[in-house]
């Protein structure tokens, strides 16, 4: 069965200087929350929301495989706005550029978090199985079964 992370809730606040925001997601009852400030900016509350996203991601998939935000932004087409993410996965052996995509239809905050997940959730899933279930004695490389 795939592990998808659930996305519990967001929050965004800015001051003067810059855009607060945290991000809380879910693994079955596991829930583990990020966050992230950006400096003021028309898009600032964007860039924020989608790094928290990626920290909170990071404390579930841990250090070996790491999500940079490369960027974000509102596209407007159709009948609904979308946010879009790229995003680059460094897991020690390669560079991978991810985009993802959210339409906003209710929450625009929700949408950033939902854009990033939708980016990288391919690449989670495998990340997040291991951490459901320790990996057999088959899966360990270089360890004999005896």
């Amino acid at each position: 069965m795939a592990s998808r992370l659930k996305l519990d809730w967001v929050d965004c606040s800015a001051d003067a200087h810059r855009a607060l925001a945290r991000v809380q997601l879910s693994l079955d009852d596991d829930a583990r929350a990020g966050a992230a400030t950006a400096p003021m900016s028309e898009t600032a509350w964007q860039r924020a929301l989608a790094e928290a996203t990626l920290r909170a991601i990071a404390a579930f998939v841990g250090g070996a495989t790491v999500f940079t935000l490369d960027s974000v932004a509102e596209v407007r087409t159709g009948r609904h706005p979308l946010i879009v993410v790229t995003i680059v996965m460094h897991d020690g052996r390669r560079e991978v550029f991810l985009s993802g995509t959210a339409p906003i239809t209710d929450h625009p905050h929700a949408a950033v978090a939902r854009a990033v997940l939708h980016g990288v959730n391919r690449w989670t899933e495998p990340l997040l199985q291991r951490e459901v279930s320790p990996a057999s004695p088959a899966d360990r490389a270089g360890q004999a079964i005896h």
